[in-house]
């Protein structure tokens, strides 16, 4: 009777465990999310620099704070510890793998390009080029596509994720608007426009010491 009373126990507290974690996210990260877009906006609808810009900003960086501090509590309370992942490894695993039996894919990763990096990080940007390469195959019909990790002399890094589809025109989706709200939680910059020849160019630049 006692093992049984010890196996519910220990059964009991996990699913208490797993109840908070998605507590956490329903009533913190996700009321977080919605915050740091509306500062970003905020910030770029002002027309003229002025000190409340610069005030906007810390604030904006503040809740990116707590929204990954909130994050690794989430990847704790699952039993998932301290997350830090090969970032090339993960693109080879959950994108390239999925992909590469629909169009020809190159990958090239810098030398300079982290190692490992956080995974609140991977996820998201593993995220961005998933939709990237979706988009290309689904919509726009690629043959090829390049895929790239590097980072720039302004120690930012940048991934960027090129096709020779067809390329979008009119009213902006919500893939390429899910990919560039995910850069956003980052802390970094989305542009996605017309590759010089044909299809799209999609272009994300993180702070290099954000991906830590």
């Amino acid at each position: 009777m006692e093992g049984i009373h010890a196996v519910s126990a220990a059964h009991t507290a996990h699913e208490l465990q797993r109840q908070l974690a998605r507590d956490l996210h329903d009533e913190v990260a996700s009321p977080l999310i919605s915050l740091l877009l509306g500062l970003r906006e905020m910030r770029q609808h002002r027309q003229a620099e002025s000190a409340a810009d610069g005030e906007l900003a810390i604030v904006e960086d503040s809740v990116r704070d707590v929204l990954r501090r909130t994050r690794e509590m989430l990847i704790d309370l699952r039993g998932q510890g301290d997350i830090r992942l090969n970032f090339a490894q993960v693109i080879r695993h959950d994108v390239l793998s999925k992909f590469e039996h629909s169009v020809r894919i190159a990958f090239r990763v810098a030398r300079s390009w982290p190692e490992h990096i956080n995974g609140w990080s991977a996820f998201n940007l593993s995220r961005i080029i998933h939709e990237a390469v979706s988009n290309a195959v689904r919509h726009g019909r690629a043959t090829s596509i390049e895929i790239s990790l590097d980072v720039n002399p302004l120690d930012e890094a940048v991934v960027l994720v090129v096709d020779d589809g067809a390329g979008f025109d009119g009213p902006v989706g919500l893939g390429i608007t899910g990919m560039e709200e995910r850069t956003v939680i980052l802390g970094g910059t989305f542009q996605a426009a017309a590759a010089p020849v044909s299809g799209t160019r999609v272009e994300i630049r993180i702070p290099r010491y954000r991906l830590d």
